[in-house]
Order: structure tokens, then C-alpha cells, then sequence
């Protein structure tokens, strides 16, 4: 019995080199796959699935983290009640869901389950084997290479939108393993995914996998976990029509300028839609430059406030920009703001991740700083950087106590008594989960400020922010009492808050 066991696993690398016989054509090998799965004229024949089930997100591909760290917890929302539709003829998909985040959020709209609809073209809808296999066997489709990648034959194919993907065959059961594209990233430059099908099932004579991961070439974190219910083939399907709520905001149609102080303002990006926070950046005036605090959204956000930064003032330009915390939302115009040439200032420790960022490549979604390369220029700051010259000082500081954002820097103008921050309050927020670290970094540091101009939300005065501060603290604490009272526990319940 033994030696029979030896020779039976000896002998499998010849059966699975058998199996793939050449000439290795991609043909063969997606029809094959397809007979695996059930038939490739069942398949052929199949219009349109509903795959159930629920699943869940790394927040921002792992860019929401307290920490820049590598090896820092991510923050993971979940969705719930997911449908997910494909058409099988058009190869596109639609996505209902309700998602509640699985961290403190301090906008009601992440504990509320609310909803959402998302309609999927292209590459979107087929990270699914079947939407796959169809795409790369159809007749608008190009077969590309073949080659091998560990246990599994992979067929590269070219869709008609001109994007490629990359199909992974299991040598074995010929079933997809994975399906593998590239596509723009606001923070990371271009970014490669890979979708793996795991637990294949027959269902009504096909198989089909129960779950799907989806994988990033960034510290190759894992971004979505997708856990199967249940399928349905040939039903009728809804109007795709996309419904949810978040921060997209559109077209930007304009910027606001507002003096705050004499060589002080306020720009907000006005957009096509209005978003639940509004957003934007203060601009300084120094002898022969300007400082920008924060590069916001993206390339176009940032490029719109640097640029009209630019009019304010004749012969001077921005030329640095603190950066308050890592986030991909207050970090989305990184690149942007670098292949201007801009000087980044930060917190000591975001010194990696802003160079992760920086140095990627964008060969296939050219971006300006693919475009127009430039090397990182930092400025770390630890507890303190004096930033002055004979017309003006502005001091940095670290954050004090804020465990939504552990490595992050305000900036302060005492002259004016200005006070300049990302995520430490923001006048919009329903909850504040983290209301000490506003006053703890200011008694820390002994300040005296009088206007805060945020990131998100508007310009307001110091008693403007401590009431609304209170006001959220005390709406965190409800919300934490109403779902204690029906036996749920949230995350960031019970409220720390120590300035009743």
C-alpha cells in the first residue's frame, strides 16, 4: 500500500503535463476549463446568474489604518443581503447590498445599513469565472500568452475596451482559479488585482465557486472576502440603476476662496453634486512661496487648489504641503502635489508609506506623476517643526491622543491664532468617537486658537468647534446606549471622553 501511494504521487506531474498536451493553445485551454465547469455549451447558453451571499471590505485597500504601518489592523466594513445579478450576455453585473462599517465611523451613514446599488461594466463584472471564461471566449475578445504560474496555466486575454486580464487555469481540475487585471489608483499610481475562486460547487450540473478573494500587489493586502450562499441561473433581471451614498461628489465646477487673514485662505472645491462633506485646503503666504495643508481626493482635487492657490498671490506658488495623516482620502493628491515638484511635511513615521506611494509605477494608466517623474522630497516631523521666515511662522505639531489617526500633524499660525487640521473634528460629523484629542493636543502644546480651518467641513471659530465636539460626543453616547439596550456592541462603545 505504501509503495502504490508513492508511485500515485510520483506520477502526478506527469499526468498534469499529459493533461495540457502541446500545442498549448488558449483556445483548447478555455474550452476545456469551460467543460470543467459543466459545458462549455451549457455555459454558452446560460443568460444571466444571481449569486447571493455577504461579504467583506478593507477600508481604502488598507489605506484607512490607524497607522502607516505595514503590518497595522485594518478597519473592514461588511455587506450584508448582497445580490449580485449578471447579465451573461452584455457581461455586466449589478450589486445590491446593505453595508455597515465594522470600526467607530463618525457619519451615521456607516452604522446604518443602508442600502446600496451598483451597477458593474467591463472589467468590474468580470471578476466572477464565469463572466471571465465568456469574456476571453468571445469573439470581440484577443487571445494573448500562455504560460505557467505555480499549479495553474494562465491565458492572457484582451477585452474590446483594449483593457488585459490574465486567467488562471488549475492544472489539475481545469476549473479557474483566479482572474487577474490592472487598473488606476489615486494613491498607489496603477495597481494589479487578483481575484481567487475557491470551493467550486455544482449547482444545477455547474460548477461554480463559494468563495472570492481579491488580493492587491500592495503589501498584498486582501481587499475583499466575498462568502457564497447561494446561485440562480437564467432569471429576470432588475433595471441596473446605481443608488448609494458616499463621498463621490462629481465634476468640480469651481473653487471658493475665502480670506481668512491677511495671507490666509480657505479653498473649498464647489462639485457637481453635493457630497457629505464638503472639502478643501488652507493656503499661507510666506515671502517667496506658499504652504498647502493637505493634498486632497485626487489628482484633479489637488491640481484645482494649487492652482487657484497660484492666483492668489502675483509671483508666488505653492511649493510645500503637509500632508495631516496618511488616509488615502487626505493622501489621494500625493502624487499629484510631487510631480509639481512639492515638498511633502509630515509626521516622521508616514516617511515610508509616502515613498511606497511615490514610487510605484503607473506604465499602463499614466498619471502626472507617471507623466512627469520627480523624487520625494520630505520633511519629518516629530513632536515639533518651526516652519518661519521674516514674514511669517507656522508651527507643526504632532496629534495628541487620536486613535483614528495615530501618526498625524496639525499646523497652527499664532500670530492669527489659525489652527489647521485633517480628521481632528470635522463640523459634519453625526458622532465623534475620539473628542479629547482636539484639546489634548492644544493644552499639550499650550495654544491659543481662536479659528479652525479644516480639511472637511468649513471655517469655524474655537467655541464653534469644542460645542459641536460636545454635541457629537454626547450623539456617540446615545447611539452607543440605544444599541446596548438592543443587545448590540458596537465598536468604539462605551465612548472615551473625559471633559464632561
Amino acid at each position: 500500500m505504501k509503495l502504490l501511494r508513492i508511485i500515485t504521487l510520483m506520477s502526478l506531474p506527469v499526468i498534469v503535463s499529459l493533461a495540457w498536451a502541446q500545442p498549448m493553445m488558449p483556445e483548447d485551454i478555455l474550452e476545456q476549463s469551460a467543460e470543467a465547469m459543466g459545458g462549455l455549451e451549457r455555459i454558452r447558453n446560460l443568460d444571466s446568474l444571481l449569486m447571493t451571499g455577504f461579504s467583506q471590505t478593507l477600508g481604502q485597500d488598507g489605506g484607512s489604518a490607524a497607522s502607516p504601518h505595514p503590518s497595522a489592523p485594518g478597519k473592514w466594513a461588511a455587506q450584508n443581503s448582497v445580490q449580485r445579478y449578471f447579465d451573461l450576455d452584455e457581461l455586466s453585473a449589478f450589486q445590491t447590498h446593505r453595508q455597515g462599517f465594522l470600526y467607530p465611523f463618525a457619519l451615521a451613514f456607516g452604522h446604518a445599513w443602508l442600502p446600496s446599488a451598483q451597477v458593474q461594466n467591463g472589467i468590474q463584472a468580470l471578476n466572477h469565472p464565469l463572466t471571465a471564461l465568456k469574456a476571453a471566449l468571445g469573439n470581440q475578445s484577443e487571445l494573448g500568452a500562455v504560460s505557467i504560474e505555480d499549479d495553474n496555466i494562465v491565458v492572457e486575454f484582451t477585452i474590446n475596451s483594449g483593457t488585459r486580464l490574465w486567467l488562471g487555469i488549475n492544472q489539475v481540475n481545469k476549473l479557474p482559479a483566479w482572474v487577474r487585471w490592472s487598473g488606476p489608483h489615486n494613491n498607489l499610481g496603477e495597481v494589479t488585482y487578483t481575484t481567487w475562486f475557491t470551493g467550486y460547487v455544482p449547482f444545477e450540473g455547474i460548477r461554480l465557486p463559494s468563495g472570492f478573494t481579491t488580493s492587491i500587489d500592495w503589501r498584498d493586502n486582501v481587499i475583499t472576502e466575498f462568502h457564497v450562499d447561494g446561485y440562480e441561473f437564467n432569471v429576470d433581471l432588475p433595471v441596473f440603476e446605481s443608488a448609494s451614498r458616499g463621498f463621490g461628489a462629481g465634476e468640480i465646477l469651481d473653487v471658493d476662496v475665502t480670506t481668512v487673514a491677511e495671507g490666509v485662505w480657505d479653498l473649498r472645491l464647489v462639485t457637481e453634486f453635493q457630497g457629505v462633506e464638503t472639502n478643501g485646503t488652507a493656503i499661507v503666504e510666506f515671502e517667496d512661496h506658499l504652504l498647502m495643508f493637505e493634498a486632497y481626493g485626487s489628482e484633479e482635487d489637488t491640481f484645482a487648489l494649487i492652482d487657484t492657490a497660484n492666483t492668489l498671490v502675483p509671483g508666488k506658488e505653492v511649493t510645500r504641503v503637509v500632508m495631516s495623516h496618511h488616509h488615502f482620502d487626505h493622501s489621494g493628491g500625493i502624487r499629484a502635489a510631487v510631480s509639481r515638484g512639492l515638498t511633502v511635511i509630515s509626521k516622521r513615521e508616514n516617511e515610508n508609506i509616502l515613498r511606497e506611494m511615490t514610487s510605484r509605477p503607473a506604465p499602463n494608466f499614466p498619471d502626472a506623476l507617471a507623466r512627469n517623474p520627480q523624487p520625494l522630497k520630505f520633511i519629518p516631523v516629530d513632536e515639533h517643526l518651526v516652519l518661519e521666515d521674516d514674514s511669517r511662522r507656522v508651527d507643526v505639531y504632532e496629534v495628541i491622543g487620536h486613535m483614528h489617526m495615530t501618526d498625524a500633524v496639525f499646523a497652527y499660525i499664532p500670530q492669527e491664532r489659525i489652527l489647521m487640521q485633517g480628521d481632528m473634528f470635522v463640523i459634519e460629523w453625526d458622532w465623534h468617537w475620539w473628542g479629547d484629542n482636539y484639546m489634548d493636543s492644544i493644552e499639550y502644546f499650550d495654544l491659543d486658537p481662536a479659528i479652525d480651518i479644516p480639511v472637511h467641513g468649513r471655517v469655524a471659530t474655537f467655541a464653534e468647534v469644542i460645542d459641536n465636539i460636545n454635541n457629537q460626543v454626547t450623539a456617540a453616547r446615545e447611539f452607543c446606549a440605544q444599541n446596548e439596550a438592543a443587545g448590540i456592541y458596537m465598536a468604539g462603545c462605551p465612548v472615551k471622553y473625559s471633559r464632561d
